[in-house]
């Protein structure tokens, strides 16, 4: 019987050294693939958010831009139709971040940057408050690249998404 049961164990060792190599790399295939998939995912986000930021700049800086120049011998109609360009831009970059959209949805940025840009041209507020809610806005953005939000609960997605429907509403 000891020689059954050596045999026994010299067979399941055979086997154990056949079969550990072929789990371990099936496993490291699996971890390094699910690590590589969320690196893509981080690399997107943090993409998308490079986007957003780019474009909020350029329409933040087009339209002070042409508003110092308007006034002045230097304005052209063209100006107005760059402005109109970039903030179409603007808006359209904010929509359309597939990675970041529920971020940027739950951070509000369409509204406050909406906000800003409306206020400042209906002369609500003046180039020192625009400068500042741009200033603020885009250190949310960094922020929310640098550090993700957290979902929030459902009362709250649900009590901001009916208060986004009332703004939208209100625009129209």
């Amino acid at each position: 019987m000891d020689t059954r049961l050596s045999h026994g164990w010299t067979i399941a060792l055979v086997l154990w050294g056949v079969i550990a190599p072929l789990v371990a790399i099936l496993v490291g295939h699996y971890l390094s693939r699910s690590w590589q998939r969320e690196q893509w995912l981080r690399d997107k986000r943090y993409e998308d958010y490079q986007a957003v930021l780019s474009a909020l700049t350029s329409a933040y800086m087009v339209i002070v831009r042409v508003d110092k120049v308007s006034g002045t011998s230097l304005f052209t109609p063209e100006m107005l139709q760059e402005v109109e360009v970039t903030k179409v831009d603007s808006f359209r970059v904010l929509r359309d971040r597939i990675f970041i959209a529920e971020e940027l949805d739950y951070g509000g940025i369409l509204v406050e940057w909406d906000t800003a840009v409306t206020n400042y041209e209906m002369r609500n507020s003046d180039e020192r408050t625009f400068a500042t809610r741009f200033s603020k806005l885009n250190e949310k953005l960094v922020r929310m690249a640098l550090n993700p939000l957290k979902r929030p609960g459902r009362f709250k997605r649900w009590r901001m998404r009916r208060e986004l429907a009332k703004y939208e509403k209100g625009k129209q």
